[in-house]
């Protein structure tokens, strides 16, 4: 409360967030796009909690890859089932695999 109207709590999976009332993942993810080096770059966006869902439908609309870990409703393209399937996915692309997105499973 004495932070004013500027910041908001936000409520996740296990945490609690004080943040700028009008800032989002999907506004994070926005600016990085807009940037060096990452314009006009494909984001990939993986996340585990309800508040990835605002960070995934930004990331749909400009055509990135949002990516869901784990059981429950989404509005993410893909899905991997937990944690050890993201470590698995990440190491395959740091051994060289092709980064191919559309080799994830669709949620």
């Amino acid at each position: 409360r004495d932070l004013g109207a500027a910041y908001r709590l936000q409520l996740g999976k296990a945490v609690g967030e004080i943040v700028p009332a009008d800032a989002t993942k999907g506004h994070a993810i926005r600016a990085f796009h807009d940037a060096a080096p990452y314009a006009g770059r494909r984001a990939i966006f993986l996340g585990d909690d309800r508040t990835d869902e605002i960070a995934f439908a930004s990331v749909n609309e400009d055509g990135g890859v949002s990516v869901r870990i784990g059981d429950g409703e989404t509005v993410a393209g893909r899905r991997l089932a937990d944690p050890a399937a993201v470590r698995a996915l990440i190491a395959a692309w740091a051994e060289g695999a092709p980064i191919d997105p559309d080799t994830i499973p669709a949620a």
